[in-house]
């Protein structure tokens, strides 16, 4: 009995002490507008002729925060299928604005969209349908890999200190000094997070009422 209250306690304290994963908002591209067959989770798919032009979509998955800026590169792979750059060949969904350009080098598309109210947390929508052209004479059996990278710069980290750079509740570059008035002991990742050592006391509390109640019901059983 005491040996499985041991690895009770054991396995609860690694529970609350371990991170939770959780996925970040992810921009994708898709075969279709039900967005069955898209690059999300760093896959690749290859896009099919389907009527007199192939179309690609793109869409995203929002799981924190709103979500304003599209910014993107596609590559068209081992295909025929190219990108005009024209106008119409490019249709953002609505609130989506901004342009969807050939790339200045290779066979790939460049997509800089924003949306001034963005999309919320929890949504998985399609922003835009891009049309490809296909040369007279391709077999219709021909396909196009789609692969898709994010082109957006990375925020700067807040109230944070990486290789001896602090930076400060707006993520700006400052000093040591301006980097202690910025950001309080209580913000500052660096002296250590408060949540998980309470996580902790709480835990170590309910390992030992479990080790009182066990003990306290062998008593019972023993009389």
């Amino acid at each position: 009995m005491k040996k499985l209250l041991g690895l009770s306690v054991i396995a609860l304290l690694i529970s609350i002490v371990l991170p939770v994963n959780v996925n970040a908002t992810e921009i994708f591209a898709a075969s279709k507008p039900s967005m069955t067959e898209t690059t999300e989770g760093g896959k690749t798919f290859a896009l099919k002729q389907e009527g007199e032009k192939p179309t690609l979509y793109l869409g995203v998955n929002v799981t924190e925060g709103t979500f304003t800026e599209y910014k993107a590169h596609i590559e068209l792979e081992n295909s025929s299928f190219t990108f005009s750059g024209l106008r119409s060949d490019y249709k953002p969904t609505t609130g989506w604005t901004g342009t969807v350009t050939k790339s200045a080098t290779g066979n790939g598309i460049d997509v800089d969209l924003t949306n001034s109210t963005g999309y919320p947390a929890d949504t998985r929508k399609i922003v835009v349908s891009i049309t490809l052209d296909v040369a007279d004479g391709v077999p219709s059996t021909d396909t196009c890999k789609i692969t898709l990278r994010s082109t957006e710069t990375p925020e700067n980290p807040k109230c944070q200190i990486v290789d001896g750079v602090y930076y400060d509740a707006n993520g700006n570059e400052v000093s040591e000094e301006a980097y202690n008035e910025a950001c309080a002991p209580a913000e500052n990742p660096q002296t250590g997070s408060f949540l998980p050592y309470t996580l902790i006391i709480i835990g170590l509390a309910l390992a030992g009422w479990l080790y009182y109640v066990t003990k306290k019901n062998n008593k019972i059983y023993q009389v």
